[in-house]
Formats: C-alpha cells, sequence, structure tokens
C-alpha cells in the first residue's frame, strides 16, 4: 500500500510536469520526497557523493533512513523505500537488483591497545578480554571477521557505539578494536595512530541496489549515478 501510494505520488508530479495546464492553478506544484534506505557505513563513505550528485540534478527530496546492511532490504520488501543499498543477495520480490562492488572492511586498533591486549599474540584468550566496537545488536562484523580469519566464534566484551566515524576516533583513542572501512582508516594505518590486530586480512562484505521495479525506470539516473559513484569507491 505505501509503495503504491508512493508511485501515484510520482505519477502526478510527472504529469504535472509534462502538462502544468492540469496542474492546480492555486498551488505550486508539490516536491516530492523519495525513501532509500542504506547501511551507515555506506552513508559515511561513499553513497552520501551519489545523494549529492542526484540532489544536485533533480527536484526530489531525499529520506534517508539507516539499518544494518543485511537489514535495508527488509525496508524494501515492506514498501517503507523505493530502493536500497544491501548486503543482501536476495532478490526482493518486485525489484531489479545490481552489484556494487565490496566495502573493505580493517581489523584495527591503536598501537597502545594491541600492546595492552594482544601483547601475547592474537588468540581466542584475548579476544576474551579485549573490548570490540559494536554499532548495534544487528552489527555482526566483528563476529565473523573473527570467524574468518580464526575459524572460531568467540564472545567478545564489547562497547556500542552507532557511528560510523565515531568508530575510527574510538579506535584511535584506544576504548577498543573494531571493523571500520578502510577508506577511512587508511591515513591512520600510514601514520601508525591504528594497526590492523592481523595485517592484510580484510572483511569484503558485497554491496548491492536494490530498486522497485515500477520506479526503476524513472528513477534510472539515480541509478546510474548509484552505481558509478560505487565503481570508484568500493571494490570489486
Amino acid at each position: 500500500m505505501c509503495r503504491h501510494v508512493e508511485n501515484v505520488g510520482l505519477l502526478e508530479r510527472d504529469l504535472y510536469e509534462h502538462s502544468p495546464s492540469l496542474a492546480p492553478s492555486t498551488q505550486l506544484i508539490e516536491r516530492v520526497t523519495i525513501h532509500l534506505a542504506t547501511n551507515a557505513d555506506s552513508l559515511g563513505t561513499w553513497f552520501l557523493v551519489a545523494l549529492s550528485a542526484f540532489a544536485k540534478s533533480s527536484n526530489y527530496l531525499l529520506d534517508v533512513v539507516i539499518d544494518d546492511e543485511g537489514h535495508t532490504a527488509d525496508w524494501l520488501e515492506r514498501g517503507r523505500v523505493i530502493a536500497a543499498v544491501t548486503g543482501s543477495e536476495r532478490l526482493v520480490p518486485g525489484c531489479r537488483r545490481t552489484a556494487l562492488g565490496s566495502l573493505r572492511y580493517r581489523a584495527t586498533a591503536s598501537p597502545e591497545f594491541v600492546e595492552r591486549y594482544f601483547s601475547g599474540g592474537i588468540s581466542g584468550e584475548a579476544f576474551r578480554t579485549a573490548p570490540a566496537l559494536t554499532f548495534n545488536q544487528k552489527d555482526k562484523l566483528q563476529d565473523r571477521w573473527i570467524a574468518q580469519t580464526l575459524g572460531e566464534e568467540f564472545i567478545c566484551p564489547t562497547h556500542f557505539l552507532p557511528s560510523t566515524h565515531a568508530f575510527v576516533d574510538a579506535s584511535v583513542a584506544g576504548i577498543g578494536w573494531g571493523m571500520n572501512p578502510e577508506c577511512l582508516v587508511r591515513p591512520h594505518l600510514q601514520k601508525g595512530t591504528l594497526v590492523e590486530l592481523i595485517p592484510d586480512k580484510p572483511l569484503d562484505i558485497p554491496l548491492f541496489w536494490q530498486i522497485n521495479r515500477l520506479a526503476a525506470d524513472r528513477f534510472a539516473t539515480l541509478t546510474d549515478i548509484v552505481i558509478a559513484v560505487a565503481k570508484q569507491h568500493l571494490d570489486d
């Protein structure tokens, strides 16, 4: 129902733009808000670049909701948004899906934090005492990296910190270790204010653009911009 109402509004706006004489003479054509979903790390690294380019080239207003990359597709499936950046390969019914590339993460911490908690090496025992940084209850990146790298699962103590850039700042400040987007921590790794827990062991999270099929043609420009920006910022 939400998806249908939004599509009707978009069609009405297109009609008024192409046939102004049909628009109510006593009021301006209302600007339409389009609803999108993305994960916080995409918004904090590359997706805002795409949104900026689209906003400058159109008259639409944007309403962006933030959720874990594994759950943004739920917003699309419920009809709450017309398009989403998602980590789910599952095609949402009634949508078109395009692979964007992978957002690469590095397990990083300050040198002092590593010396304090991992002086004896990277081990399950160390992870059981070293505080991790976690975005929210849905964030499983730290667990996925441990399982991928060590082949085991551990329950780690954690600080919850729902901010992409605060994640990096907290890592530099020595509050905990966390999975940070490579593009954000690269300068700190080069300066030595952050180090990788295990060098050259990244975690790549594939991302996809899914858009409601009924709106896909109308917002082809948005899709083209998202794909182009993702190609510049994400790994293949």
